[in-house]
């Protein structure tokens, strides 16, 4: 198992990082903590968008920091309640108001506040929601007093917010004010490098799940890179999850996984030096057997290897440095 090289400590263990993508995307994470300016994070679903915003608060505020972090999904919660939910409510400020309640904006004060999905938060909401934003202070419903904030803002989504601007569904100045410093996390297939060192992560978390040691064959490994993986991490987990429980030997299997049979591995062969593609051309499914196939060809030369991927010396380092890490070369 391989981790990005800055120090993640286990609260972030989730945040495996092989891929260049992936790296890349926490150095700017890490950037982006040491300025307290609205992030707005975009990434398919399942691919670790609250990962990276838990990653940015930690880095901010510390591993044992007693500043709060406090997570609110917009598209989860009514739109008759999200208000009430963001700022609060005072006593009897409407039917079912039995008590006063202090907002996600209070109860973030001092730390950072996540809204997950705010592509979904309804336009009337949007408009009250910049103007706590530019004030930096909020009201309950049904109050006057307003309340001094000091809160570190990060909004995610997986809408294409630029277009939802375009079609009237998204404030333009909201969406400036939110988009300070964006943050694009790369969906799975993007970066096959990170798929077996998750795997091993998440074998170790879910080791509880058997009682004995299991395996994975190459021939799943390779499996499980070529696959597509449209729900992103959290299918990733939920596979792992499920191939520990099905799993009758000390192996999984593909079907303990649950993976399609379009994912039986291909190996390629190649009898001319001359007709080898770059890497750039190939589908990702091979990639990683490609790279060692052309390799072999050149008996180890990776200058020469890397010249005929089309790729740099030091990219082929790296490749292998990170296939070595996912137990899939020497």
């Amino acid at each position: 198992m391989s981790f990005y090289s800055s120090g993640i400590n286990t609260a972030d263990a989730d945040l495996i990082s092989c891929a260049a993508k992936s790296i890349d995307t926490l150095r700017l994470a890490e950037k982006i903590a040491k300025v307290s300016v609205p992030v707005l994070i975009y990434g398919e679903s399942g691919t670790g968008k609250e990962c990276i915003a838990r990653h940015i608060h930690r880095q901010q505020f510390g591993a044992t920091t007693a500043a709060p972090y406090i997570g609110v999904n917009c598209a989860a919660i009514p739109d008759s309640l999200l208000e009430a939910t963001l700022f609060g409510y005072e006593k009897g400020a409407f039917t079912g108001a039995v008590q006063t309640m202090p907002g996600k904006f209070e109860q973030a004060n001092g730390g950072t506040l996540l809204l997950d999905e705010i592509g979904d938060m309804p336009l009337s909401l949007q408009v009250k929601l910049l103007r706590v934003l530019q004030e930096q202070e909020v009201e309950r419903l049904g109050s006057t007093r307003r309340i001094k904030l000091n809160v570190r803002i990060i909004a995610a989504t997986h809408q294409d917010i630029p277009l939802a601007v375009k079609e009237g569904r998204f404030r333009q100045d909201l969406f400036y004010r939110l988009a300070v410093l964006p943050i694009t996390i790369a969906p799975l297939r993007e970066r096959p490098e990170d798929i077996l060192p998750l795997v091993n992560h998440f074998m170790q978390k879910y080791r509880a799940f058997t009682s004995s040691d299991i395996t994975l064959p190459p021939v799943v490994k390779q499996a499980l890179v070529s696959y597509d993986w449209p729900g992103n991490v959290r299918e990733l987990e939920n596979k792992v999850q499920r191939g520990l429980i099905l799993c009758q030997g000390a192996s999984l299997t593909v079907e303990d996984l649950g993976l399609p049979e379009a994912c039986s591995p291909q190996k390629i062969a190649y009898s001319e030096v001359h007709s080898i593609p770059a890497i750039r051309d190939l589908g990702k499914q091979v990639e990683q057997q490609y790279v060692l196939d052309v390799l072999k060809q050149f008996n180890g030369n990776k200058t020469l290897t890397a010249e005929k991927l089309g790729i740099t010396p030091r990219a082929l380092r790296y490749r292998l440095s990170s296939m070595r890490q996912a137990g899939l070369c020497r």
